[in-house]
């Protein structure tokens, strides 16, 4: 059953992550053990070769004091305090034949070949690791040279050695088991404790698709990048949640911004179909649907050009333009219709030209709802100031007048679309003026600010960056 449960998660992320964790700490394991294990082979090697060599000094020491008698009782001595199964010495002349050795017995086989002499010839001693015939271990064998016309074989035996990197190899093994247990242990709690974040996560999401549209993932007490996730995450639905709000109270407005010319239309061609009417009638409604048609046409185009605008997906011509040509233009264009409510419509600049790189359609554009937007909120015998000051990084675009102004806490949402401050609508407008002229400055590389003080007038400043090619 648990193995049947096993196989069922070898596809969870977390069961992976607890075998790639497991599987790194046992491979480093296991490479520290088996360094660790030579290391030691190594070193007791190197022990048994230093005290074999000890050896071999005394013994030339011992020959050039007392001769062939000196070296043949040191044998015994030395043969009968280690004992005879672990050391044996020999003496061989050049031929290699035996001339003294200590007891053998427990050495049968082990023999001084013209190899061994020959090596010891050129480097005055020579190593060796040999199998003992008989035996369950290995000896170390040594040749050196004593005097000028012997050679010393000294064999020691390895057996105790082996049966301590045996223990030891046993000892590392069980240890590794061990650890290898608290490994998987571990990585499948740590796994679990990385997953647990993320699975919070998931379910998050899965009752935010069955409708649950408030809920959040927990971002308490779970490790760093798992809590940034769900805070990230979080974030995404809060702006989600916000933008789907924006998005119905945008479908509420241009359901009632089209509602109501769609409803003239409708209502004028039905009086028109009731009753016989003058041909002067006839054409008034028809002149009147037009202009319905008109302001429909313009309500769509505004809303695509914005929404091409802000999603990044119309390509804006940029060229030399010249900023104060066209708020002149525009200010022209207006000045009849400021003539009509009596408002006084002033330009002031600090230079004659004022040359920015942007698209002269668009900004023209911008200029125009900015001045449509004065005009319209200014009342009769008010004054509408645009100031152009032309700087060697910047130029501002500055619009002031003494209208109605804007509440405090309409200042917020101004540039929201169809936002408008007075909701009974009593002035005509789609209410995107100001979120269009917005989309257009940044678009160009800058930004709009909006100071307004209700009752008193509202100044709106455009800034615009100047390239330095220019």
């Amino acid at each position: 059953m648990f193995l049947k449960k096993l196989l069922n998660r070898r596809h969870d992320l977390s069961f992976r992550l607890a075998l790639w964790y497991a599987g790194i700490l046992m491979a480093t394991l296991l490479c520290t053990l088996v360094i660790l294990y030579a290391y030691l082979g190594t070193y007791l090697r190197n022990q048994v070769d230093s005290a074999l060599l000890n050896e071999l000094r005394e013994f030339n020491t011992l020959y050039r004091e007392g001769g062939l008698d000196a070296i043949e009782r040191e044998m015994e001595l030395e043969s009968e305090s280690e004992g005879i199964g672990r050391v044996f010495f020999r003496l061989v002349d050049k031929d290699g034949q035996t001339l003294l050795h200590s007891d053998m017995s427990a050495w049968h086989g082990v023999a001084v070949d013209q190899i061994q002499i020959s090596h010891t010839r050129i480097d005055n001693h020579y190593f060796e690791t040999k199998e003992v015939p008989d035996q369950d271990f290995e000896a170390r064998v040594l040749v050196g040279r004593l005097g000028a016309d012997y050679f010393l074989q000294i064999v020691h035996s390895l057996r105790e050695d082996g049966l301590f990197l045996s223990d030891l190899a046993t000892l590392l093994m069980w240890f590794a088991a061990a650890l290898a247990m608290i490994g998987v242990a571990s990585g499948w709690y740590i796994s679990g404790r990385a997953m647990s974040g993320i699975n919070a996560i998931t379910q998050a999401a899965e009752k935010i698709t069955a409708g649950q549209f408030d809920t959040r993932a927990k971002a308490e007490n779970q490790l760093g990048e798992i809590d940034k996730l769900a805070t990230t995450f979080n974030t995404m639905l809060d702006r989600i949640q916000t933008l789907v709000a924006g998005m119905r109270e945008v479908t509420d407005n241009i359901a009632h911004d089209l509602k109501s010319p769609i409803a003239r239309i409708r209502t004028a061609a039905e009086l028109a179909l009731h009753g016989e009417k003058k041909p002067a009638e006839y054409t008034a409604v028809i002149a009147n649907t037009i202009n319905e048609c008109d302001r429909l046409l313009a309500l769509v185009d505004t809303m695509l050009f914005l929404s091409e605008m802000e999603s990044g997906t119309r390509k804006t011509q940029l060229e030399k333009v010249d900023l104060a040509h066209l708020v002149h233009e525009a200010c022209d264009l207006f000045q009849p219709l400021a003539e009509d409510k009596r408002i006084a419509l002033a330009v002031q600049q600090n230079n004659a030209t004022c040359i920015v790189k942007g698209e002269s359609a668009t900004l023209q554009r911008m200029i125009a709802n900015l001045l449509d937007n004065a005009i319209k909120y200014t009342p009769e015998d008010g004054r509408i100031t645009v100031q152009l000051k032309s700087f060697r990084k910047e130029a501002l675009l500055v619009f002031e007048d003494n209208g109605i102004g804007i509440a405090r806490e309409n200042l917020p949402r101004i540039f929201e679309r169809f936002y408008r401050c007075d909701k009974s609508r009593h002035h005509s407008g789609s209410g995107l003026g100001l979120s269009l002229a917005r989309a257009i400055v940044e678009d160009h590389g800058g930004s709009v600010q909006v100071s307004s003080r209700y009752g008193q007038g509202t100044v709106v400043t455009v800034s615009l960056p100047r390239s330095n090619s220019l």
